[in-house]
């Protein structure tokens, strides 16, 4: 698919003097008017509908959907939103895989840009998407030429907390990984990913068997827990990639009178309200979930006012959570 500064360069003038042809503008002389539309009828160049129609139907709403309901995220976005003018709209579509079809709210064309919290379309159908609306992707995303994401480094903070979990000893690190129907979300094989590099980088071979998979409930990871603990040898870590599915293996260890973290110890990821209450509290990987909204709204706010051309990701700031699940109680006074 041909881009805005493709078009430019066959034209031989400004990526902002196709703009203003797109856009109708009067400020464009006849000969460089002539130029840019046969440039783009070479090209097979189809201007975004929203770059067309943006100021003369701006309507100061925002769609965000999502598959989970993250409350500061939700904060971020909305409290932003209303410090820039706009009004949000969430639509709770239960499935992770939805139909881009089904969203009633992007046929109407009262909206002026779309946040995904966390749902995951085929890569064709976030490409049609992008050329109605402005779109920021947060937190899960499908990898897009020229789209526009904000998210954690998942696989940077994987690999130190998989480092983390090496520094303490551990020598047989397992992990549990939340699988779909489709496959792995790609937040998961981004974490997937740090976990391999860091048993790398320490000279450990990777063990597909020490690789299991569950879905995003306790009740899995309560399951993947013992299967754990019937492996021979056993693992003496496991790392998580949600704090719920860690939760269900800390229960699973208990039931099974291991001790954590003395036993095995346990790391999960998001720093959920789970991991604090957990019995022992959870080492966890921090989402700053408020900074999160508030910069995908201020991005999106950004493509809505045509301020960037090309895509964008965006990583926030994470934290290592570490609590007595991966350092006991006697480490922690050591």
């Amino acid at each position: 698919m041909a881009t805005i500064d493709e078009v430019a360069a066959l034209a031989k003038v400004s990526v902002a003097t196709v703009s203003r042809v797109m856009n109708n503008s009067y400020a464009v002389s006849e000969e460089k008017r002539v130029r840019v539309l046969d440039a783009a009828k070479q090209l097979g160049y189809q201007p975004s509908t929203y770059s067309r129609n943006q100021r003369r139907a701006e309507t100061k709403t925002v769609l965000v959907i999502c598959s989970v309901v993250i409350d500061e995220i939700i904060e971020g976005i909305q409290t932003t939103a209303n410090s820039l003018g706009y009004d949000i709209i969430i639509n709770y579509c239960a499935s992770r895989n939805i139909d881009l079809d089904s969203v009633r709210f992007l046929k109407n064309g009262l909206i002026d840009g779309v946040i995904l919290l966390n749902p995951i379309f085929s890569v064709e159908d976030q490409i049609r998407l992008s050329k109605q609306y402005p779109v920021v992707q947060s937190g899960e995303y499908v990898s897009v030429p020229g789209s526009f994401q904000v998210t954690t480094n998942n696989a940077q903070a994987t690999h130190e907390m998989v480092d983390h979990l090496i520094a303490l000893g551990r020598t047989r690190i397992a992990m549990v990984v939340p699988k779909l129907d489709i496959g792995l979300p790609h937040f998961v094989k981004e974490r997937e990913l740090g976990y391999m590099v860091s048993l790398m980088e320490h000279g450990r071979p990777f063990d597909p068997a020490l690789v299991i998979d569950a879905d995003f409930t306790m009740e899995s990871g309560l399951e993947a827990g013992k299967r754990i603990v019937e492996m021979d040898p056993r693992p003496d870590a496991v790392f998580c990639a949600t704090d719920t599915i860690a939760v269900g293996c800390v229960n699973a260890f208990r039931d099974a009178g291991l001790r954590v973290p003395e036993d095995i110890a346990v790391a999960g990821y998001d720093d959920a309200e789970i991991a604090e209450i957990c019995t022992p509290p959870l080492t966890t990987v921090a989402q700053p979930y408020y900074e999160i909204g508030v910069t995908t709204m201020r991005l999106l706010a950004s493509l809505i006012k045509d301020e960037f051309k090309v895509g964008r990701h965006i990583m926030v700031d994470y934290e290592l959570k570490i609590r007595e699940s991966t350092v006991g109680k006697a480490e922690k006074k050591g």
